[in-house]
């Protein structure tokens, strides 16, 4: 899974803590779309180009937003 961050977000740190908290970090390839144009340009690709964080993207299904990811994270039982 890819997700799509900015450092300076509070839903990201949001979502990267409960990663973090559920031993599931192995799982994910972060994307910091402040410190690298391709990943800017990868977000904008997955997601229409709205540039929203943060953003998962589970082999083409996209979730946006803290609450959504969380709840998607918890449905697929990730560090349950």
């Amino acid at each position: 899974m890819e997700l799509y961050y900015m450092p300076t977000c509070p839903h990201c740190h949001r979502v990267i803590g409960w990663i973090q908290d559920h031993d599931a970090g192995d799982l994910f390839t972060f994307y910091d779309v402040t410190s690298s144009v391709d990943a800017g340009r990868r977000l904008e690709r997955v997601e229409g180009g709205d540039g929203y964080v943060p953003c998962l993207n589970d082999d083409g299904r996209i979730i946006i937003g803290d609450n959504p990811i969380i709840a998607y994270l918890e449905e697929k039982g990730i560090g349950a």
